[in-house]
């Protein structure tokens, strides 16, 4: 009996040791505040409040199951767990609530077209607002944590703040969401930076600053013919500085989302009307302007796709000539091919601009597979165009749309445009501007993933490349995305 005494005691004193500790800690625990906004204090950092608040909240958890142990000191422990429990649901909300409010207070509060788009939404933030406000002000009244925390009614009023604020978050999402539905590219950025594309709508140098986002390959627009307002485009300007010159400018006006919507279809028809131009002169390489400067008058993805157009037209040509009999013309385009390489490797070593050398060597990159595959049709004496190897390699032709294969075309039906065809698939180049970014080597592999992934397109499949991490699967993919 004595030692079931001694036992108790011991007990209760090493509950009573760590319950005065909790009560010194919390009754002293300061809150400080952030009180850079004078109109409203924000709670300061709460890192290791709430690390202490999450070890003590344990302890109590653990007193309260000692059972008989805790008679003695019941009431001060029921207390005191009331009290952790408080400041933990206080605190999670609040910090919550102070989280949205920083987020959507300059939305609301400061975007003259979301008051206008969501009138009712506004007020309601407004209320809100003011609510947030006044408890904040009487919040940093006081310095400790269990005063602010505790005080009658804090949870509710922030509870029914934060429902507030989430019905005005809802509503401006589903009005983001009309915005991504007319001009799908806004799935791309941020819904902040959405919030400002679309509060700055009429000022289109300040929405310029977001292009980068909507269009991969695009940094911003040429406005040199209206600096000021920005309402004429006359070019555009890629991430690796190419300068792209428009034949027709884009008067820009009205709803942002339109806007872009013309933007996105100008970039496409300008592109078109640039590689017609590349192609038509491309004829002319042995006459007028040889190929090696021919490249600088174009910028680099369509000087890249008319030259690909222009070997698969030779490279046709020659089986033509193989059947109807002439036995080196195989041997004789390969020559073609080499003394063309040859030319553009002496231009890449004289003093060039880091475009144009860019643009040189991307040419050069794809130009030594085509001389590869034409040399491997010599060695295996390859002669029909029917073959594998020959149909198996991604063959660019200029022409118009093909009827009844379904095929997506960002062009006229009676305008030409280039067709790109892989085995038993096809496609139409879709004037998605890429820069003047290079390309990758071309090798077997590459080649291989490039008949796996177009099959897949064409069986509405997905693809996916497999191997050890650095080898280019990613970087494959996307070359290809590129040449397409």
């Amino acid at each position: 009996e004595v030692s079931e005494i001694v036992d108790q005691s011991v007990k209760e004193a090493k509950i009573e040791k760590k319950l005065t500790a909790i009560k010194n800690v919390w009754s002293k625990m300061p809150v400080s505040f952030d009180c850079s906004n004078p109109d409203c204090p924000l709670l300061g950092e709460l890192g290791e409040v709430i690390e202490r608040l999450d070890g003590d909240s344990l302890e109590m958890m653990g007193m309260t199951s000692q059972g008989r142990f805790i008679e003695f000191c019941k009431p001060v422990v029921d207390e005191w767990s009331g009290k952790l429990r408080a400041i933990d649901g206080t605190l999670s909300v609040w910090t919550k609530v102070q989280a949205n409010w920083c987020r959507l207070e300059p939305i609301f509060m400061q975007s003259d077209d979301i008051r206008s788009q969501l009138p009712d939404d506004s007020k309601r933030f407004e209320q809100m607002d003011n609510q947030f406000k006044d408890l904040m002000m009487d919040a940093s009244n006081s310095s400790l944590i269990v005063e602010i925390c505790c005080a009658e009614g804090r949870e509710d009023v922030l509870r029914n703040i934060c429902e507030g604020i989430e019905t005005c978050e809802k509503s401006l999402n589903e009005y983001l969401e009309q915005k991504k539905k007319a001009f799908p590219r806004f799935y791309f950025v941020a819904n902040q930076a959405l919030l400002d594309i679309l509060s700055n709508g009429n000022r289109p140098l300040k929405v310029a600053e977001y292009l980068g986002d909507i269009f991969d390959g695009i940094k911003t627009l040429d406005f040199s013919k209206a600096p000021e307002t920005g309402k004429i485009a006359c070019g555009h300007i890629s991430k690796d500085t190419e300068k792209v010159a428009w034949a027709v400018d884009l008067y820009i006006d009205g709803a942002v989302e339109s806007y872009l919507v013309k933007l996105e279809e100008h970039f496409r028809f300008m592109l078109r009307e640039e590689l017609e131009a590349a192609r038509n002169s491309a004829d002319n390489w042995e006459v007028d302007k040889p190929r090696e400067r021919w490249l600088e008058d174009y910028c680099s993805q369509l000087g890249l796709v008319a030259t690909q157009i222009i070997w698969t037209e030779e490279t046709h040509r020659t089986f033509d000539e193989l059947e109807s009999g002439s036995e080196n013309a195989m041997k004789e385009y390969k020559r073609v091919n080499d003394d063309r390489i040859e030319k553009l490797i002496k231009r890449v070593q004289t003093d060039l601009s880091k475009d144009v050398r860019n643009k040189i060597i991307t040419v050069i990159t794809i130009d030594v597979h085509g001389r590869d595959i034409i040399e491997a049709f010599v060695t295996t004496k390859i002669t029909d165009p029917t073959d594998f190897k020959w149909l198996s390699q991604l063959r660019f032709y200029w022409g118009l749309c093909p009827h009844g294969q379904n095929l997506v075309s960002y062009t006229p039906e009676e305008q030409k445009t280039s067709i790109i065809r892989i085995c038993d698939w096809v496609t139409i180049y879709c004037y998605e501007y890429v820069g003047n970014c290079g390309r990758l080597v071309i090798t077997p592999l590459t080649d291989r993933c490039y008949i796996t992934l177009t099959q897949a397109l064409g069986l509405t499949l997905g693809g996916a490349p497999a191997g050890p991490a650095g080898t280019g699967k990613t970087e494959t993919t996307k070359d290809l995305s590129r040449a397409l």
